[in-house]
């Protein structure tokens, strides 16, 4: 079976297998047809998505057929593309998904298609955290968190610590424009971060020359 699985494609098929034991007693020409399957069904590579979700094997081309004519019913343009970017999508339920959209809705995000589609991600961001992350940046004094998040909502999937460290270190500068200083001081590494809490710069450019400094200093 793992020869057979190599040479369909799988780089590591042991670890396949450790994911989804059941895989073992499937003959390989049923897992050559899912992979036709998927193929057909517009996805440019079923071996890498089966490698991150090993348990599409168990799903039934009809089952992932419904999946995207739902998400197109939801408003998704490219559900294909949404399924290949974040293969765990086949697993949530359409009503969930609904609910989700609903949620971000009513936490004041005007278009919860658009923003789940340029990180599809977010379907598995629990409706709480979201709203606690908020309620966070407001509590911080950034003015319009939910603005901040549709135009960034990766900000969603950093943990509260670290947006708490960055907006403390960004709210403290004397300078404009705190939302994108925000964004760019989220991306640093938490070396880097920490680096920067513990000099309490006052300016953005002095954030700047601590990065490069700390980034200097990380170089081998």
């Amino acid at each position: 079976k793992i020869a057979d699985l190599h040479d369909l494609g799988f780089a590591n098929p042991v670890k396949t297998i450790t994911c989804l034991p059941s895989i073992l007693p499937c003959h390989v020409d049923t897992i050559r047809g899912k992979i036709a399957n998927l193929r057909d069904l517009g996805f440019a590579d079923p071996v890498k998505m089966i490698t991150s979700t090993p348990s599409i094997l168990s799903y039934a081309v009809n089952s992932i057929r419904g999946k995207i004519a739902n998400l197109r019913d939801l408003g998704f343009a490219d559900p294909v593309k949404m399924i290949t970017t974040l293969p765990a999508i086949l697993c949530y339920a359409v009503e969930n998904i609904r609910t989700k959209i609903i949620g971000l809705r009513e936490l004041g995000f005007s278009d919860p298609v658009k923003m789940i589609t340029s990180l599809p991600a977010i379907l598995g961001y629990a409706i709480d955290s979201i709203r606690s992350k908020l309620a966070d940046l407001r509590q911080l004094g950034f003015a319009d968190p939910v603005k901040m998040i549709t135009s960034l909502p990766a900000i969603m999937g950093y943990a509260r610590e670290r947006l708490l460290l960055c907006g403390k270190i960004v709210m403290q500068l004397d300078d404009d424009g705190t939302d994108g200083m925000f964004a760019q001081l989220l991306r640093q590494t938490r070396a880097v971060i920490d680096a920067i809490a513990a000099a309490q710069p006052r300016t953005w450019s002095e954030v700047r020359i601590i990065v490069a400094a700390a980034k200097r200093n990380a170089k081998p």
